[in-house]
């Protein structure tokens, strides 16, 4: 929930509804469910974290970081149901901010279990996660300590950490070498 949407977590909890309360949904579907459209229409400004998170995936893939080709991604392909991309969230309630008071640990452990469980299950080539105070928890997500580079292997993925993609003094440069790190990390796991 970005600080200017004007949505509610009813809202939201509707759009779920309607698309049948699975564990993972359709990032444009869900968000088009509570009306909110920003961030799937043709001309659509790109949002700030996930801008640098498709940055960081383009770099993986050995795509330029084109400010286009981060639209094009985002509109057609971020989390969505027939793309490469999982988006979830650690807390399952939508907040504009960490300011804004908000329970977020409903629901953590299960989520936490549930995505490690997921993750275990369908063996991605690599799992970002941001936000360095949530540190304990991506631990719990992929199984143990992160080296000092905040990489771990866990059960054949690349588990990564970074702080948040908005925080100050990150350039896109920081972003593209995440990207380009995580996809050496990955070449090199064993087969």
């Amino acid at each position: 929930m970005g600080k200017d949407d004007e949505d509610s977590i009813a809202a939201r909890y509707e759009s779920w509804k309607q698309l049948g309360c699975a564990p993972i949904v359709d990032c444009e579907k869900h968000h088009r469910g509570f009306g909110f459209t920003k961030w799937h229409d043709n001309h659509a400004p790109t949002q700030a974290t996930w801008r640098q998170l498709i940055r960081a995936l383009l770099a993986y893939k050995g795509l330029p970081d084109d400010l286009e080709l981060i639209r094009e991604y985002q509109r057609d392909k971020w989390g969505s149901s027939t793309g490469e991309t999982c988006v979830i969230e650690l807390s399952g309630l939508a907040s504009p901010s960490m300011r804004t008071p908000q329970d977020r640990t409903a629901f953590q452990s299960r989520r936490i279990e549930r995505i490690r469980q997921e993750a275990r299950e369908h063996r991605p080539e690599f799992i970002l996660m941001y936000g360095t105070g949530q540190r304990e928890e991506w631990k719990k997500i992929a199984g143990g300590e992160f080296d000092a580079h905040g990489f771990r292997w866990s059960d054949g993925t690349v588990a990564a950490i970074a702080p948040h993609p908005v925080t100050r003094g990150l350039g896109n440069d920081y972003w593209v070498n995440v990207g380009r790190l995580l996809r050496v990390r990955v070449s090199s796991l064993p087969q």
